[in-house]
């Protein structure tokens, strides 16, 4: 009989070594391998994606995670932070590096491949008089109609096999973006790490690195006593002083 499968029994356990840099390795939890399986199959099929979180969520690093683990034959990727500063200008210079010409007015990745811009903090550009943010505006109309301007010749730059990867934090910069633009993406609402997640996370970087050094047993063994003594502090430190 079909039944539906629960998304732990499609979790992989990671072995992390200490010798690689824990900012490189994203571990997969069941929420977060949920979240990357929609991910990719929207991304597959060319849409755009955008998780919605607080600071310190996991958008960032679910991301990335995501886009090291697609086939590098098919898919390449650009990252860019959005800032205070971030306006038009410097968003058409940042999104125009990994491109280059092709015939006629046409600009793409290199070969075949498909680009994903990938853009953190989307909704931190400065807003304008008008109240807009041109930066914004700049990425609606080339998701609009897939194109923009040479700012010297004014003439028109097709921009083809690109699309958007985007996280933004609604408690920071101007709080929302443009609704013509987020009308394009899939959104998704990013929560924070339940606390078994946050024990999955760092037993595996703690254990990576313990059972790697040749440390004793009764040191080992107090690995998992430390995690849940962190994470209880961590708690009791944001109930009192939020």
């Amino acid at each position: 009989d079909a039944k539906f499968e629960e998304w732990s029994t499609a979790v992989e356990t990671l072995e992390y070594s200490s010798e690689t840099p824990m900012g490189e390795v994203t571990v997969t939890t069941n929420e977060t391998y949920a979240m990357s399986y929609l991910m990719k199959a929207l991304i597959e099929q060319h849409h755009p994606v955008m998780l919605i979180g607080l600071a310190g969520c996991g958008k960032t690093q679910s991301c990335l995670g995501l886009l090291k683990s697609l086939p590098p034959d098919v898919f390449t990727y650009y990252a860019m932070n959005m800032s205070y500063y971030t306006d038009s200008t410097l968003l058409q210079t940042m999104m125009e590096n990994p491109l280059e010409k092709k015939a006629g007015k046409l600009y793409a990745p290199p070969g075949k491949l498909q680009l994903i811009y990938f853009v953190d903090d989307l909704n931190m550009p400065a807003l304008d008089k008008y109240n807009t943010q041109s930066a914004i505006e700049l990425m609606k109309q080339k998701q609009d109609y897939g194109h923009w301007y040479d700012r010297q010749k004014i003439l028109v730059k097709d921009i083809g096999n690109t699309q958007y990867l985007c996280c933004m934090n609604p408690t920071a910069g101007s709080f929302i973006v443009n609704q013509r633009l987020q009308r394009h993406f899939w959104c998704c609402a990013v929560p924070f790490p339940e606390q078994s997640a946050l024990l999955t996370i760092y037993s595996t970087f703690m254990k990576g690195h313990f059972e790697r050094l040749p440390f004793k047993g009764p040191v080992q063994e107090q690995v998992s006593g430390i995690i849940k003594a962190a994470l209880s502090l961590h708690s009791m430190v944001v109930s009192n002083f939020r």
